[in-house]
């Protein structure tokens, strides 16, 4: 992967998080809603589909450097989830515990839990919490869905990694088997990712041909947008496979519309590769920034829920409900920046630790 490239995807990894946040943010019950920014939430929704995508992008090609260790695969994979993971399930236990106490209205939401609490936070450790057609969803952090998806994307492509011949479809039988359909629903747009990047259209693409590519995708997808299309195919796939059968499917219902969203971004990653190619220069000050900015943007997808949720309920304690909206919104942005750098520091001694425990087994036979 070129610089350049790597650059522009820690960028537009870095814009996905904030999206999804603004969404968040902009809700009534959370800031009041937020003048001017509430329009850049109806990206929140498509920013975790190019997650998705720039997830399977990025896994296909860092298991080049993996594919001859499945340990080391695992490893990696694991320790970059729970170096996040994990934290964000702390937090969200404390912080809705305190919160909960602070102002106990503002956790009664149709979308969060809190019976089975061990079972939910073990689901949520173990990423079993979206398998099959139940959703243990980890109290108030929603966006939490997402990892119980795309842990198991990491998993079958080890599996299709790591086996040969009948093996591997033995193997990646049974791993889409414990996914179950609604996790599958959504496999498609995760393997546009991997399709982007193996893909050879990117070295046959002219210089002109990648650039209209780049452009005509974001172009296209504004217009897909701001369209009636969304909905429509929203309103589509509710008709066609029923009502009752769509809520079993959570988060996958609008399956088709992420197909079109997936899509283009794709197709958009693909001119990417060709316009930034290894000669593309990029200011160094820019990079620092850029790659800063990235390393918070697993934490901030992971923390935020949770955190808008505590300062509002501080907030309503504290008496500050009607001018609520700066503590809600710069509140969970400080816990951010003061708890991101220190998880993706613990990503580098996990990997070492499973590896070791990963290796005792091989050693002691």
């Amino acid at each position: 992967m070129s610089r350049g490239l790597s650059v522009y995807l820690d960028l537009l990894r870095f814009v996905a998080a904030l999206a999804v946040f603004m969404l968040h943010a902009s809700f009534e019950r959370f800031s009041g809603g937020l003048p001017f920014f509430w329009r850049f939430a109806i990206f929140g929704n498509d920013a975790v589909m190019l997650f998705f995508v720039l997830s399977g992008f990025v896994i296909a090609h860092v298991a080049m450097r993996e594919a001859d260790s499945p340990r080391g695969y695992a490893a990696a994979r694991l320790a970059r989830l729970w170096s996040v993971c994990v934290p964000a399930l702390g937090l969200t236990v404390l912080l809705d515990g305190i919160g909960i106490q602070l102002a106990p209205g503002l956790y009664d939401f149709s979308l969060y839990a809190y019976d089975h609490p061990v079972a939910r936070t073990l689901a949520s450790l173990l990423f079993a919490n979206e398998l099959w057609f139940w959703s243990l969803q980890p109290f108030s952090n929603t966006p939490y869905w997402s990892v119980g998806y795309e842990f198991w994307y990491y998993v079958l492509f080890g599996a299709w990694l790591f086996t040969r011949g009948h093996r591997r479809w033995l193997a990646c039988g049974l791993v889409a088997l414990v996914m179950g359909p609604k996790i599958m629903l959504l496999l498609p747009v995760w393997l546009a990712g991997v399709w982007a990047y193996r893909t050879p259209l990117a070295q046959r693409l002219a210089p002109a041909a990648a650039g209209c590519l780049c452009a005509g995708t974001l172009a296209g997808y504004l217009v897909y947008r701001y369209s009636a299309m969304p909905e429509a195919l929203a309103t589509f796939t509710v008709q066609w496979l029923g009502e009752a059968n769509s809520l079993h499917l959570g988060w996958s219902a609008n399956f088709l519309a992420n197909y079109v969203v997936g899509a283009l971004v794709a197709l958009h990653f693909v001119g990417a590769r060709r316009l930034l190619h290894e000669g593309a220069p990029v200011p160094q000050r820019l990079e620092r920034r850029i790659r800063t900015l990235a390393g918070f943007t697993f934490a901030l997808y992971l923390f935020h829920n949770p955190l808008l949720q505590f300062f509002g309920a501080l907030a309503h304690w504290l008496g500050w409900w009607q001018h609520r909206m700066l503590p809600v919104v710069l509140g969970p942005l400080w816990v951010v920046w003061l708890l991101g750098a220190r998880t993706e520091q613990l990503k580098g001694p996990l990997k070492a630790m499973l590896l070791r425990a990963f290796s005792r087994p091989a050693a002691s036979g």
